[in-house]
Formats: structure tokens, sequence, C-alpha cells
């Protein structure tokens, strides 16, 4: 057996685990249980965008070449199907939890979901990926990719449960489609140095948005 050929999907369970070792010390039992439940409503969140690319392919585009094609798969199959399910368990199943007290948590349970999500598109793409000849490179980026992805689609559902309009909530997912969709559209494209630039940028504005969320005190944006 090549294990080296497995090691990229141990990467989502392994962040999976680390997140929940850390959360042990910090949240009640029933919250760090639906925080975990996360993970797991997150491996499910993969299979329309499988289904959907398994389809396609299949019997509609045997092969991606042109442009067009390329953004199809890139903005409509992968982007809008991955971060759409995501968007829709975390805004209205975990969203209105009790145990959602405070911005921040919106980027716990979205990274959660996106691990998860991570788990399943991995081993999937790990036998199905006939987009390009990177599937090495997919399989290494995929983690981090929904990471960072992950906390920016957090950031802004978790403010909108303290505001009263959908702007928090619609402008996380538009950013999530769009940057998925982007990232998805670098490695079928092969672009890796339009890849390295948006890898930068996701982390740099996912990052200060993290820290403007554990900055942020709830009686400030009611």
């Amino acid at each position: 057996m090549n294990i080296e050929k497995y090691l990229p999907l141990l990467i989502a369970p392994i962040v999976f685990f680390i997140l929940i070792l850390l959360a042990h010390k910090i949240m009640e039992k029933k919250v760090l249980n639906l925080f975990a439940s996360a993970y797991f409503v997150g491996l499910l969140t993969a299979i329309p965008m499988i289904l959907a690319l398994y389809f396609v392919y299949e019997y509609w585009l045997t092969h991606v070449h042109s442009l067009r094609r390329i953004i199809f798969y890139s903005f409509v199959l992968i982007g809008f199907l991955s971060e759409f399910i995501k968007f829709v368990m975390l805004r209205f199943y975990y969203l209105p939890k009790e145990s959602f007290t405070k911005p921040f948590d919106g980027i716990l349970f979205s990274v959660m979901l996106a691990m998860g999500y991570t788990t399943t598109a991995n081993s999937f793409f790990l036998y199905e990926w006939n987009y390009s000849d990177n599937v090495r490179l997919v399989l290494y980026t995929m983690p981090a990719a929904n990471f960072f992805i992950g906390i920016i689609l957090g950031f802004f559902t978790g403010m909108s449960k303290f505001r009263t309009n959908y702007f928090d909530s619609l402008t996380g997912l538009a950013a999530a489609l769009f940057l998925y969709g982007f990232y998805s559209f670098c490695l079928i494209s092969q672009d890796n140095v339009l890849l390295g630039f948006l890898g930068a940028g996701i982390v740099i504005i996912s990052l200060m948005l993290a820290a403007k969320s554990l900055n942020t005190n709830v009686n400030s944006i009611l």
C-alpha cells in the first residue's frame, strides 16, 4: 500500500481532533457535542457537489478544456454547490442554537463544517479528479482552502445573528462562493502563480476577520 498517497486524507480529520481537544477545555459538554456534530454534518455537505460532478462528467461534458467549461465546473458545480450547502447548514441549523452566543462561534462552526466537507471531498477527488494533472496539489491545498474560506464564511454568518439585516449572511455566502470557485478555477486551469496570490490573499483576509471577531463585543453590534 502506498501510504504517501493517502496522507492528504488525514489532514482534515487531524484538524478536527485538534479543534475538539482545544474546545474540550473551554466548552461545556452540550456545546462541545454540538460543535463536534458540525464535522459529521460537514461530511454530508460534499455529497451534492460530488453527485453533480459525477453526473455532468459522465453524461454531459467528458472533457474540461474550454474556458467556459472551466468556469462552469469551478464556480457552479464546485464553488456554488459546496459553499451554498455549508452556508445553509451554518445559517439555518447551527446559528439559531442557544449555544451560539458570540460572533466567533460562527467561525468555529463554519471551520468544523469545512473540515467535514474536506474529508469527503478529498476522498472523492483522490480517485475521481479528472480535470487536470495536479491531483496532489488539489489534495494538499483543499484542507487549507476550506479552512480559511470557512473563517470568512463563518465571520459574516456569525455576525448576522446579532444584527437585524441579512447583509452579513449574504456577504459571507457571496465571498465564499467566489473565493472557492476562484480557487477551483486555479486548480483546473493549473495556474499555480494565480493560486499562490489567491491563497495569500485568502489567508490574510481570514486572519484579519478572525482577529476582528475575537475582539468584537456582542453589545456593541446589537
